[in-house]
Formats: C-alpha cells, structure tokens, sequence
C-alpha cells in the first residue's frame, strides 16, 4: 500500500505542481499576446487542453486514495450502516470494472493509434501517448479501488482523523 501511495503522490504532484502551473503560465501569455498585440500562441489553445486532460487524469488516484471525491453524504442519514458499507462495496467494484475498461480500451486505441501514427494537430504529441496517460491513471484507480472494495473499512472518510488512519 506505500507503494501505491507513492505512485498516487508522484502522479498528484506532477498534476499539481507541473500541469497546473505551465496551464497558467501559457494562457496568461497567450491571452497578453493575443490581446496585447493581436499574436495569439497558436499552439497555446491546444497545449492548455493537453495538460489539463493531464491533470485531472493524473490526480484521480490520489483522490479515490484519499478518499476526498465528490459523495452523496445525504445518504448517510437514511441508510443503515450495513446498507451503506454494501453500497461502498458496491461502488469501489463499478469502479474497478470502470478502470479496467478503460485500460484494455486505451491499450486498443493505442495500438491503432501507433499504427496510423495519430497525433494531436498543433503540437503532432502522439495520441498513443495520451492514451497512456489515461490507462496510467485508470489502471492506479483500478489497483486503489480493488484495495478499496475488499478492505476493511470501505466507506468515505468522513473526518479528517478518519484519513489519517488510512
């Protein structure tokens, strides 16, 4: 379990403090440039759209890790809580089921991908490996959820000292 922590943190922190940054500093630039002296970034559009699919997708593990995604609390005040360690379980396995598709689907796409040598217009980064990305970020989801599904304790944590046992 450090081992996957690690990689969620690794892959968390290249989110947050590459993507999100070098998202910032090049709108900021094209929006300076475009406005300021009508020359926009032609690649600027496409590079913000990249690192934020980067972002999201590279953060996801951390967030089922830690336990901080968004959850239907209300459910807490009617459910017995039998009922809803049943629904916990029953939503970390839709997720592994999720992630596992997503893998084996990027793992199709990117093979075609390679084949026709598929690649995003402005900046040619290759499609195969954005697909990458996203079975990188499914496939720790899916290892997470697993964790998850059979663990002792699979409800959302609800405080702060509840994530600190984790």
């Amino acid at each position: 379990m450090k081992t996957l922590r690690l990689v969620a943190s690794v892959l968390f922190a290249l989110s947050a403090y590459v993507c999100l940054p070098v998202i910032l500093v090049v709108l900021a630039a094209d929006v300076t440039l475009r406005y300021g002296f009508n020359a926009p970034i032609r690649w600027g559009q496409e590079l913000a759209s990249i690192l934020l699919f980067l972002s999201v997708v590279l953060a996801l593990p951390h967030s089922w890790l830690s336990r901080v995604h968004i959850s239907a609390d209300f459910l807490k005040g009617i459910m017995s809580p039998m009922m809803l360690e049943a629904v916990a379980r029953l939503t970390w396995f839709l997720v592994f089921v999720l992630s596992c598709v997503i893998v084996w689907q990027c793992w199709k796409d990117a093979q075609f991908m390679l084949m026709i040598n598929d690649s995003t217009p402005e900046l040619f980064v290759p499609l195969a490996h954005l697909r990458g990305a996203l079975a990188l970020g499914a496939g720790v989801s899916g290892i997470i959820a697993l964790l998850l599904l059979f663990s002792r304790s699979p409800l959302v944590a609800s405080s702060d000292a509840e994530e600190a046992s984790l």
